[in-house]
């Protein structure tokens, strides 16, 4: 725009400058070329200063115009192009950083994606170990009891009968007395005791 102001300006400006520079140059020529000028403004009902005065007023115009409208408003153009260029610019980089970031993002999600199957194995495995040691743990213990309780009956057993053979012993040794009608001695109450413990061990 600034370079098509300046083209139309100094076409409009170039018959001026010929008409001075053809004044300057007192050459035969130069004086033939002015009548041939004055004659053609003569035709056309043009006065010469008049069409000096209008060019001059153009010229001021223009270079008034120039100065305030057109190179304000072609800076402003040019400003507003360069940053519609920059945005654009920005957009093309943002759409690449916005390509990668999505790749990335999809990246990211696999790893979280394989980090959590993996996580979810070794927690079925560490569940299912300790489901085993727990259920070792329960029967060792349930073993430990039963083991207890047969120890315990045991005992009870062996207790109750001792307790039987001394009890058997000493009605054998009271039965004997009675039978006999008289006082066993100490060897005599040793030999039945003996004797009823030995048969109660026999049918046990």
């Amino acid at each position: 725009m600034k370079a098509l102001y300046l083209t139309l300006l100094l076409f409009v400006s170039l018959p001026l400058f010929s008409l001075v520079a053809d004044a300057a140059s007192a050459t035969p020529d130069a004086v033939e070329g002015a009548n041939k000028l004055t004659m053609i403004t003569e035709k056309f009902g043009v006065e010469l200063p008049t069409l000096i005065a209008q060019m001059v007023n153009f010229a001021l115009v223009a270079f008034v115009l120039y100065k305030f409208v057109v190179r304000p408003i072609s800076e402003t153009l040019d400003d507003r192009q360069q940053k519609i260029a920059d945005g654009l610019q920005y957009a093309e980089e943002m759409k690449v950083q916005l390509a990668a970031a999505e790749r990335e993002r999809a990246e990211k999600i696999k790893e979280a994606a394989t980090e959590a199957q993996k996580i979810l194995a070794e927690s079925r495995e560490l569940s299912k170990k300790m489901v085993e040691d727990k259920a070792q743990e329960a029967t060792a213990h349930a073993e430990a009891i039963i083991r207890k309780a047969h120890e315990a009956t045991e005992l009870e057993r062996q207790k109750m009968l001792s307790d039987v053979r001394h009890e058997v012993a000493r009605l054998v040794v009271k039965t004997s007395s009675v039978v006999l009608d008289r006082d066993l001695s100490s060897d005599e109450k040793e030999q039945f005791s003996n004797s009823a413990a030995s048969e109660l061990a026999k049918s046990a």
